[in-house]
């Protein structure tokens, strides 16, 4: 936290004169500025590392405002309009924030008052023209070097480290400043430094226990099937939920020649959790620890953008990651064949 000194009253007295100094916290605001939502429409503002709802303002004259403590700084927000027409990304510190979208849509807002947010979009402009994702990877690693203070560069971090592996990261980490290392994303990094395996078709699945949704502890070593899933999901993902139906048939097709899965969900909320498991009729085991991109399977097994999956043979090995669909299928068949002839 940042904070201000300044010159708070000057007595001038007839024998003497004196001078104090108080500092004085910034205090955060956002003011937002649009041009095409009209009076009455929510605007949600959602914490991007909990996903969880902070707050939602309403919009009068084309303006909204919005005042809180902020306990952590900086503040990684997402706002967007209650059908997501209108959405913005961007980091907060305790300063007041403009959020000028008057002249354009939301994800274009000129957002000034954030130095982090500053750094963020000098980086996303001198990036704007690289197509390769490697090249894109080298620069994020060219600024995590260059700003190991900026919160930024922890959330790049945390984000890229399932991509670079445990030796990179963990190298990258060292850079980071103390205050970073001790923030939300770098706790998140040195986790992942510790707890990350690498996991090749070939190699052998990694054990790990978990909470059930009735509260029991369900180890994946004990549900093993032939042929088993590894599934990593959450309530809140669209695209894993769209392809819910897909391996619920998949399941039901395999089931009884061995099949299995073994689905871990990286949401906060058990209820949210548990209703998603109930509404899209998922059938098999079901485990979370709750800590969203936090979670400790996820750490193991370097899981970055979900739905993703592990496919374990029945000797215990993996045999694929990321199958889907008729390539899952092909890929049961593949075992299942082999098994007859072993």
């Amino acid at each position: 936290m940042k904070y201000l000194y300044l010159l708070i009253i000057t007595s001038v007295c007839l024998q003497s004169c004196q001078r104090q100094v108080f500092p004085l916290p910034d205090r955060f605001s956002l003011s937002g500025k649009t041009n095409k939502l009209p009076d009455g429409t929510m605007i949600y503002i959602v914490d991007v590392l909990s996903n969880r709802i902070l707050d939602s303002v309403s919009v009068k004259n084309h303006r909204f405002f919005w005042k809180t403590e902020l306990p952590v700084l900086p503040v990684h927000l997402f706002l967007h309009t209650g059908d997501y027409a209108q959405s913005k990304s961007m980091w907060v510190e305790n300063h007041p924030v403009v959020f000028d979208a008057s002249r354009s849509d939301f994800e274009k807002a000129v957002i000034t008052g954030s130095s982090t947010q500053s750094q963020l979009e000098a980086f996303l402009a001198r990036t704007a023209n690289i197509e390769s994702e490697q090249e894109q990877e080298e620069e994020a690693i060219k600024f995590i070097r260059q700003h190991p203070e900026s919160r930024v560069s922890a959330s790049m971090l945390a984000g890229y480290a399932p991509n670079w592996g445990k030796e990179k990261t963990r190298e990258l980490y060292e850079m980071l400043s103390e205050q970073n290392k001790a923030s939300v994303y770098g706790q998140q990094v040195g986790r992942f430094v510790v707890l990350h395996r690498e996991h090749q078709p070939g190699e052998r699945f990694t054990d790990f226990a978990m909470t059930g949704p009735r509260g029991d502890t369900l180890r994946l070593s004990q549900h093993l099937g032939r042929i088993t899933l590894l599934e990593f999901w959450a309530s809140w993902c669209g695209p894993c939920r769209a392809q819910n139906p897909e391996l619920v048939r998949i399941y039901d097709k395999y089931k009884n020649a061995g099949f299995d899965i073994f689905a871990v969900s990286l949401d906060f909320s058990g209820k949210d959790w548990q209703r998603a498991i109930q509404k899209d009729d998922l059938r098999w085991h079901h485990v979370s620890d709750l800590k969203g991109r936090n979670s400790t399977a996820g750490m193991i097994y370097g899981i970055n953008t979900i739905p993703d999956n592990y496919l374990i043979g029945p000797d215990g090995l993996i045999v694929a990651r990321g199958v889907w669909d008729e390539h899952l299928e092909a890929a049961i068949e593949q075992i299942l064949a082999k098994s007859k002839k072993d």
